[in-house]
Formats: structure tokens, C-alpha cells, sequence
């Protein structure tokens, strides 16, 4: 290459060049080490970069800048600019930035920030959509509850112009998996490094550094999943699973040593060491049958040695240190029983106890002779394998299996973690039962194995400090993430403040003289309007039970916020006021025995109406202008999950959807049903939505968001769908809104818990955009924000809301 071609002499594109006039050779006079070098090649890098994002770069500089830059140490936005970032493609700038050092750390890096924040769930999505997310997500990291400022909000070539947020995004995600993640442990090399090691339902096995680098080549059983992992000295490591097969494999070295176990027909239920009095120590292996045998962990030859005997039933074991020299009792968990055998005692099991659900995981404690288990009533305790005596902890967790333990410690504590079907993870003292900190919340499905890695000794995060000896906790979820917490903290794993997540939020249109729009937002701490032009915030009158939904209406000409509530009541407020005066309370609708999941009111000869549809599972009808009860219909057979109204040839329906999977058709007078009920075959139906279609008869179509991830359109006079599925791709639908772009172009957002907004065309049913916010969301609405003097009178308005937060954006579907 001569000096005329190098990196130093080429200005950097829509920019000015600074007549930089360096060459190779004057730098390299420069290099003092590896370090410098990779700065100067990441500021020549840099320089190549396009002003605007939309322009693609050199495919070295979308693979390899973030990591010049960081090997360099000028990890930031300068040398990685906002244009690069959705054309990266080495996937590892949250693996960077938690490698930072100090130097780093001081840089202004809140791009890069929040590219990482998204990185892990951004797929394959393309360009537009990448842009996008990222606009959105520094938006939502760096302008908290701000008023909208149009110049800030700008981006070439993003669709969305965001107008305001209140979000909380999570950045504890290791990695993310193809493929369900079955099996967790940690191990420690004889070099002394600590991996993470997982196994999923594929039969395959991956290693992970610390901070969620693969950090070897897969290992593939070609057998079933992969459900117990068991780390043993010398970088060995024992896996078994569904194919009721044990596998020896030397990590370090990527190879399978043997298969000492091999019982096609049935599966392994438990994998672990044990050490009896006197007794050299054994690998025991259970199986479904109820067999139980015994390896040497040398040469994994069987051992006869003295064992329990079992019920043939699968089994779940777990060695209990009895300390000192005393080696070790055997928990044994088959179904709801749980027996301890202690093999210095001539008569085996010492004592046994029965629970109301069926075992899910025993762990060991340091404390001698003391074990937790959990089961699938939600039960979480602690025992004396001497005794039995019994410490549950305290308070108990929500009800709904517990399906995974590991031991640890906090601040010099013994504590167990478990994880629940409700995606959360806790954190109790083994002592006492107590909570330790709140929920860890941020998985999309249950956490099904956990494990553990040191602190700050080998934990190079910025995010995550903790003290040396305490540990941090590593979930795998059902999800397909692998993800590192602070025990202790509450929330997404940083141990930072963190949003409370929204129970509830709805756009309520515009809400002060400039037409920006107003929002109501609900969590556990309470309920307030947000002016997005303002950023003021009105709180509502404290005293009712958390707000589950809202709904805008006008009656007389009078704005009214509708609020439902945890106690099954619904309140009127008046907005006549204004934005930023407390609402009036005006009145109460009772009728619902348990909490309405949704709302809709609507215009009617004269009238104003509301629907409301509970997990009661009734369909009920309300006179907002005569504030009575009108209807109730209980024909779906379990909870109404949400409601819409739709207009059609013969004139207004009310559509509900329901965890029957159903959509049903109502009369808007009578509540009578309207044809037959659409059986939808997508399991259980979370959301539905009116989508208008370009007909001289004005009629609409009904969306119906489904369990299994489907969109599907269906026709409301002959029942029959309209068109193909849509596929989410990322989990079942929670959310559904309709809207026009500025051109008219018809079009419907879709999201779910994987945090994912899907943009589609509803005439042609192509998918147009992916916003990938990297949160569970389980709230969208949408509003015509066309309204004289507004500010984007030429674009619509789209709220999402979920575990994170709340953030509102005007969507620009057409021109940059």
C-alpha cells in the first residue's frame, strides 16, 4: 500500500479532512506497544466512517474497529461512531465494554452503551431495523421523563422520532442461545480460569468465558438434551441427560473420553458426587427407573458400594455434608417424598417428609447437615437431615413451581437462589428464611438452571461491583439467555434504581397547547399522567388498588381517564382540568369479581359506551353517560384477556379474546353474540385488534394475537381468515395495535416477551420493521397524533410498555 492509499490520507466521508498529513512511518515511530498500535489503527479506522448511518461500511470496519478501539483502549463513541454501529457485525461490544478498563470507563461511550444493550436480541435483523432500535434504546438510556426536544430526537435514517421514556434497560445478558438452555455449572480449569459451561435440549455443550465469550468449540453428545452437568479435577466433566447415556469429555481439549453409561429407554433424573464415613468418594447416577448406581470419578468404572434403595420412579439426589469427618448423608427426592439415607446408621433412611407438589431441585448447604429443596407448590425451605426440622422462607414466594436452587454467598452469608415459573429469581438467607434484596426480574421464561462465579477477583464488569468473596449469580433461562445478577439487588441485575415494572399504560391523546401527547402509566408504586411535550407529571389520587388497565373517553364533551384496578372495581376521572391538574374522581363501576385485563370505550348513537373484559371471564357493557351496567356476557369459558371495537357493514361489534381461544362477536346494544365464536387455533388468545381495510363499505377486520406467536386476520361476517399467518418469531403475542403511517399505508404492531416490536403492512402482509427494545413488553397502544398544531401533525404515536418501562415514539414509516 503506498502513503496515498493508507487509512491517514483518506478524509473521512461528509466530513472535512483536518489535513492530517501523517504516514505509515511517522506512526510507527509512535508504536511504544501493542496498545498504541491499535489506537492509531482505530482513529484511522474511524476516520473512514460515513456521517450518515445508512451508508455502509467497509466490512473490516463493521468486524474489527470495536475491537482495535478496544484493544487500544479508546473504547468509545468518537472511535466507534453512532454510523458503524448497525452495521456491526462481530457481536461482541458488550463483551468490550465489560472488559473496559478505567481509562475506558471515563469515555463517552452511551452509544456503545446502548448498542450493547440490544445486541444480544438484535438477530438478524436488517439495517432499518437496527438503526432503529438503537435510536430508540439511547434515547430511552441518556433522556429519561424529558420533554421532546426535535433536535435531539433526530436520527438519518431511523424510523422513529422518540418523544419521551421512563425506561430501565438490562444489560446483565451473557449470551444468547440458539437453542434452549437445559443444564448450568461453573468450573475452574487447571490454569485457574473459570468458565461457565451449559448444555441445551440439541445435546449440545458450550463453554463461556466469565463475561459471555464462547470460549471453546462446542461439544455435541448426538443424544438427547443435556440436563446434569458435573464438573470434576483435571478439566473433566460428566454430562447425562434424556438418553439416559453418561458421557466423560476433557473440556480443554474438546474431546469425549468414554460413555461408562449407556440405558437406552430411560433417562438420568440425577447426576452427583458423594463421600460416605470412611468411604472414598463416588459419582451416583439415577435413573428414571429408579436404579441407582455408583462410578469411580478416575476411572468411571462401576463401584460396589452400599446405596439407598429407590421406588422405581425417577429420582433427584443430592449429598449432605455432615461435617468434620463425618462424610456424608443422601437426600433423596422421588415425586412429593423426600427421605434422607445416612450410611452410618444400620436401619438407611434416618427420616422422611411429604410436600404438597412434586420436588424440582435439592442443594447441599455450607452449613453441616442443612439442605434446601423446593417444589411445584412454590414451597422453598431449608432442613436438618438430621431431624428434619423444618425453616420455610419468609415471605413466600408467588405461587407456581419452583424450578431450580444453587448455594452462594452474600456479604459473608449462606444464601440459596431459586428461580420460579413466574421468571424471577430470589435470593434467601439459609439461616433464617429471609429474603435477601428483591426479585431479579428480566428473563422471559422460567430461569431452569443457576449457578454461580466469583466476584470482583475475576469479574472484570463495570455494571456489576461487588465485594471481594461475595459472588454473583448466573441464570439460564427458558428463554435461551444466559444472564449474570448481583445477588442482593433488586431488579435487572445492575443493582442500580430500576423502573418498577408497568402494570398498565395508554395513550389519552394530546395533553397540553403544544398537542404532544398525554400518557397514563401504572405500576406497583402508583399511577400518573405524563405531558411528552412537558414532561410534567400528574400523580392520581392515592387510595385505589394498582391500576391493571386504562381507557380514554369523552362524555358531554368532557375528557375522562378510565382506570380498572386490582380489586376488580373501575373508576371515572375527569381530565376537564387539564394535564397538569390532579384528575377529579367522578364516579365507580362495580360488577367484575376478579380484575379486568381490558378496556375500550366508544361512541354510540349518542351515547358513550365501555367494554370491559376480566379474568372473571365475563364481557360486560357500560353507560358512561348514565355511569350503569348495561350487559354481561360469560361465554368465554376462562379469562377475557382483551377487547377492541371494530366497525363492520351492519355496523359497530365489540370483539373479545379469550384464553379459551376464542374470539367472540358482540352486539354494542344488547351484548348478544354476533355469529359464531372464531375458534382462532392458537392456543390461548392475548390481544385483539380492529384493522380497517381499504373497502367502499368501510368494514374491518379482527387481528387475534396468539399464544403460539401467530398474527392472523379473520373476516367478521363469514368467520374465516384472511390471508396467512404472521409469525413473531420471538414468543407468544402479548400486544397488539393498529395505526396508519403518514401516507396512509395500513399497518399493525405486534410485540411480546421477547421485547421485540414487529412492524407488518396489513395489505400485503409483509413485515416492515423490527424495534428491538431487549424487555419483555407486554402493553402497546397507538394514536392518530394528526392533530392541528401538534408537534409530528404527519405521524403517528406508539407506546410500548412492559417489565422496563414506558417509552412513547412517533413512527416515520416513509422518507428518512
Amino acid at each position: 500500500m503506498s502513503d496515498t492509499d493508507s487509512p491517514y490520507h483518506a478524509p473521512r466521508p461528509g466530513r472535512p479532512d483536518t489535513g492530517d498529513s501523517r504516514t505509515w512511518a511517522d506512526d510507527a515511530k509512535a508504536w511504544a506497544d501493542t496498545r498504541d498500535a491499535h489506537r492509531l489503527i482505530a482513529e484511522a479506522l474511524a476516520r473512514l466512517v460515513a456521517a450518515d448511518p445508512t451508508i455502509p461500511p467497509h466490512p473490516y470496519l463493521s468486524r474489527h474497529l470495536a475491537h482495535h478501539a478496544a484493544r487500544g483502549e479508546v473504547l468509545d463513541d468518537a472511535h466507534v461512531p453512532l454510523a458503524v454501529l448497525p452495521w456491526e457485525s462481530s457481536a461482541n461490544v458488550r463483551t468490550l465494554l465489560r472488559q473496559s478498563d478505567a481509562v475506558s470507563a471515563a469515555r463517552r461511550q452511551e452509544w456503545l452503551e446502548a448498542w450493547a444493550r440490544i445486541e444480544p436480541f438484535i438477530g438478524g435483523a436488517g439495517p432499518d431495523s437496527r438503526l432503529t432500535s438503537l435510536h430508540l434504546a439511547h434515547h430511552a438510556a441518556t433522556r429519561p421523563r424529558t420533554p421532546l426536544d426535535t433536535s435531539a430526537a433526530r436520527v438519518s435514517g431511523s424510523r422513529v422520532t422518540p418523544l419521551w421514556s421512563d425506561w430501565t434497560a438490562q444489560d446483565n445478558v451473557l449470551a444468547v442461545s440458539e437453542t434452549r438452555l437445559e443444564s448450568l455449572t461453573r468450573t475452574t480449569t487447571t490454569d485457574g480460569r473459570s468458565l461457565l459451561v451449559s448444555g441445551d435440549d440439541h445435546g449440545t455443550i458450550r463453554m463461556w468465558e466469565p463475561h459471555g465469550v464462547p470460549a471453546m468449540a462446542p461439544l455435541h453428545t448426538y443424544g438427547g438434551a443435556v440436563q446434569h452437568l458435573l464438573p470434576l479435577p483435571g478439566d473433566l466433566l460428566l454430562s447425562a441427560g434424556t438418553d439416559g447415556s453418561v458421557r466423560v469429555w476433557h473440556l480443554t481439549r474438546g474431546q469425549l473420553l468414554a460413555e461408562p453409561v449407556h440405558r437406552p429407554g430411560t433417562w438420568v433424573s440425577a447426576l452427583t458426587l458423594f463421600a460416605a464415613k470412611d468411604a472414598p468418594e463416588v459419582v451416583l447416577v439415577a435413573h428414571s427407573d429408579g436404579r441407582l448406581g455408583a462410578l469411580d470419578p478416575v476411572t468411571f468404572r462401576p463401584v460396589d458400594t452400599p446405596l439407598p434403595s429407590l421406588d422405581p420412579a425417577p429420582a433427584l439426589l443430592s449429598g449432605v455434608g455432615l461435617g468434620g469427618a463425618e462424610g456424608m448423608a443422601l437426600a433423596v427426592a422421588q415425586g412429593r417424598r423426600v427421605r434422607v439415607w445416612d450410611p452410618r446408621r444400620p436401619d438407611g433412611y434416618t427420616y422422611e417428609h411429604q410436600h404438597e407438589g412434586a420436588v424440582r431441585a435439592l442443594v447441599d448447604l455450607a452449613a453441616p447437615g442443612r439442605y434446601a429443596l423446593c417444589d411445584d407448590s412454590g414451597y422453598i425451605g431449608f432442613r436438618d437431615a438430621s431431624t428434619g426440622r423444618e425453616t420455610p422462607v419468609a415471605p413466600a414466594p408467588p405461587a407456581g413451581p419452583v424450578v431450580a436452587l444453587t448455594a452462594l454467598t452474600v456479604a459473608g452469608r449462606a444464601a440459596v437462589a431459586s428461580g420460579g415459573s413466574d421468571h424471577t429469581l430470589r435470593v434467601w438467607d439459609a439461616r433464617t428464611g429471609a429474603a435477601i434484596g428483591g426479585p431479579l426480574e428480566g428473563h422471559t421464561a422460567p430461569p431452569v438452571a443457576l449457578t454461580t462465579l466469583p466476584g470482583t477477583s475475576q469479574d472484570t464488569s463495570r455494571e456489576l461491583p461487588v465485594p471481594a468473596g461475595q459472588e454473583l449469580l448466573v441464570s439460564a433461562g427458558a428463554d435461551h439467555t444466559l444472564r449474570r445478577w448481583k445477588p442482593g439487588a433488586r431488579g435487572v441485575g445492575a443493582g442500580r434504581a430500576v423502573r418498577r415494572p408497568v402494570t398498565a399504560a395508554a395513550l389519552s391523546g394530546p395533553g397540553s397547547t403544544a398537542g404532544a401527547p398525554l400518557i397514563a402509566v401504572a405500576d406497583e408504586s402508583g399511577t400518573a399522567l405524563w405531558d411528552t411535550g412537558t414532561g410534567r407529571p400528574v400523580s392520581l389520587p392515592a387510595g385505589h388498588a394498582p391500576v391493571t388497565a386504562f381507557a380514554s373517553a369523552r362524555v358531554r364533551g368532557e375528557p375522562l381517564l378510565v382506570t380498572a384496578h386490582s380489586d376488580a372495581g373501575i373508576q371515572l376521572w375527569s381530565l376537564e382540568r387539564g394535564a397538569h391538574a390532579a384528575p377529579a374522581r367522578l364516579a365507580g363501576l362495580l360488577g367484575h369479581s376478579l380484575p379486568v385485563r381490558s378496556m375500550a370505550a366508544f361512541p354510540y348513537q349518542g351515547r358513550t359506551l365501555l367494554v370491559t373484559g376480566g379474568e372473571d371471564g365475563t364481557v360486560r357493557l357500560w353507560d358512561l353517560d348514565r355511569v350503569c351496567a348495561l350487559a354481561c356476557r360469560e361465554d368465554h369459558l376462562l379469562s377475557v384477556r382483551d377487547v377492541a371495537v371494530l366497525d363492520t357493514a351492519r355496523g359497530p361489534r365489540i370483539a373479545s379474546a379469550g384464553t379459551d381461544g376464542t374470539v367472540r362477536l358482540w352486539d354494542p346494544v344488547t351484548l348478544r353474540p354476533v355469529g359464531a365464536p372464531l375458534h382462532c387455533e392458537q392456543r390461548v388468545v392475548n390481544a385483539v385488534a380492529a384493522v380497517p381495510v381499504d373497502e367502499p363499505d368501510g368494514a374491518e377486520l379482527v387481528a387475534s394475537g396468539g399464544e403460539d406467536g401467530t398474527i392472523r386476520l379473520w373476516d367478521p361476517g363469514t368467520g374465516r381468515p384472511v390471508g396467512r399467518r404472521l409469525d413473531i418469531g420471538d414468543g407468544p403475542v402479548a400486544a397488539l395495535a393498529f395505526f396508519r403511517t403518514a401516507t396512509g399505508r395500513p399497518c399493525l404492531a405486534a410485540t411480546g416477551p421477547g421485547g421485540t416490536i414487529h412492524l407488518w403492512d396489513t395489505d400485503t402482509g409483509s413485515h416492515l420493521l423490527r424495534i428491538v427494545t431487549g424487555s419483555p413488553l407486554g402493553a402497546l397502544d397507538a394514536l392518530d397524533a394528526r392533530q392541528p398544531g401538534g408537534p409530528h401533525p404527519e405521524h403517528p404515536v406508539l407506546l410500548a410498555a412492559g417489565v422496563a418501562g414506558v417509552c412513547v415514539f412517533g413512527i416515520r414509516m416513509e422518507g428518512r
